[in-house]
């Protein structure tokens, strides 16, 4: 599975790329990924590619990728050039991510849901995977919230 994560520096893309990661490692599956963030803590892009139980190396090219997580709207266009024909592209749009920020009191949130999406919508995760990994993590119960929120 080809998997490129698209937002800015504070948003959760790296946690995302990792929480993914623990996610296949758990299940016996290789995890290949390249990081791109140089001027992410002024806003800029931060670009993860991913490679799950394939590949030897983490690089994705355009049009390969089975899934595309848009974090900032404002990479949208961006991250269609990446996706297969067949791929999906997931993002929680402006109302959704308000909402989460909102009721969980921070927007960083909104890549748990983004993973409850993710789980919901691809073929080789389960929920079980996800809950094991976020159950470790600081704020917990708001993770798995915004994650469930994300399954339905």
């Amino acid at each position: 599975m080809k998997i490129v994560i698209l937002g800015v520096g504070g948003m959760g893309a790296i946690s995302l790329s990792k929480t993914i990661a623990s996610m296949a490692i758990s299940k016996g599956l290789s995890v290949k990924s390249s990081e791109i963030h140089g001027m992410a803590k002024k806003g800029g892009l931060v670009e993860i590619q991913m490679k799950v139980g394939e590949g030897l190396n983490g690089v994705v090219l355009q049009g390969e990728a089975d899934f595309v997580i848009v974090l900032d709207e404002r990479y949208r266009e961006y991250g269609f050039a990446f996706l297969k024909k067949e791929g999906r592209l997931l993002m929680a749009e402006a109302n959704v991510r308000e909402q989460i920020a909102k009721e969980f009191g921070d927007v960083k949130f909104v890549s748990s849901y983004i993973l409850g999406l993710f789980v919901k919508l691809g073929d080789v995760f389960i929920k079980d995977d996800a809950l094991e990994v976020l159950r470790n993590f600081k704020d917990a119960d708001k993770n798995l919230m915004a994650f469930g929120r994300g399954l339905k």
